[in-house]
């Protein structure tokens, strides 16, 4: 193993094997979908049911725009919470198996591993965001939305770039894992972060914050917030993942095998 390809191919490998991975695929791609479509029923039933209160409560359009807008909000929390955890997985199983001592023996740098890591889980994230999307189209058709048409591209890449943007804040959660040498602390920092989501966002500071602007985009705060979340306050969510690559990378160069 010599070069940046056989290292991703290396990883994949692994990546592919792990039931974690499969998991979390069937649990965004299709149960999430099909848990918005549920969503989308109650909020539009004649019925006066809590679920169907809280539903409708979050729709902030109709018909195809409100149901891919469900698909947004459950994606920018879901993909967060899924994907985050694969991060935590990823990075922390060396070290929860005691594999860490083998990754200095390959013939490839550690950080050129920790990259591989990191291009694997993104493009899998990714696919699996357009998978949840395309899923949840079909299901848009099954609970009698109609046949979606062009002018639905805009939701619908909206709704995948939720995802995206999800993918990319799990990025630093690998510096808790790597550092902390285990994927349950980095599981921690994860619930941590959701709730200072959720403190930051009632303080009205969330547009700033990266991990809550993609949520309040989606429309989770309500259509006026939403409107609110500039380009820019979305963009921020890049900076954020590469920081934790970076770091991540470093940490991966310079580590030591513990002496525990």
């Amino acid at each position: 193993m010599s070069t940046s390809a056989e290292a991703r191919e290396f990883e994949a490998l692994k990546f592919r094997r792990a039931p974690v991975v499969r998991t979390v695929s069937v649990l965004i791609g299709v149960a999430l979908p099909v848990l918005a479509a549920a969503f989308m029923v109650a909020a539009t039933s004649d019925g006066s049911s809590q679920i169907g209160l809280k539903a409708a409560a979050m729709l902030t359009g109709t018909g195809w725009d409100g149901y891919l807008a469900i698909v947004g909000m459950l994606l920018s929390v879901g993909a967060l919470m899924g994907i985050g955890f694969v991060v935590c997985w990823c990075f922390g199983r060396e070290f929860t198996e005691k594999t860490e001592a083998c990754l200095f023996a390959l013939p490839v740098s550690r950080r050129r591993l920790a990259y591989a890591k990191f291009t694997v889980i993104l493009l899998w994230s990714l696919v699996l965001c357009l998978t949840s999307v395309m899923v949840a189209l079909l299901a848009g058709v099954i609970i009698g939305l109609g046949l979606p048409g062009p002018e639905l591209l805009g939701a619908a890449g909206k709704a995948w770039c939720g995802g995206v943007l999800a993918a990319l804040l799990a990025c630093p959660l690998a510096v808790v894992a790597s550092m902390a040498r285990g994927y349950l602390p980095g599981v921690g920092a994860l619930v941590l972060l959701v709730v200072i989501t959720q403190v930051v966002t009632a303080f009205g500071a969330g547009a700033w914050f990266p991990y809550a602007a993609p949520g309040l985009w989606m429309g989770m705060g309500g259509a006026a917030a939403a409107e609110t979340v500039s380009p820019l306050q979305l963009f921020l969510c890049l900076p954020v993942a590469l920081l934790g690559i970076a770091i991540t990378g470093q940490w991966w160069k310079d580590m030591q095998i513990s002496s525990g």
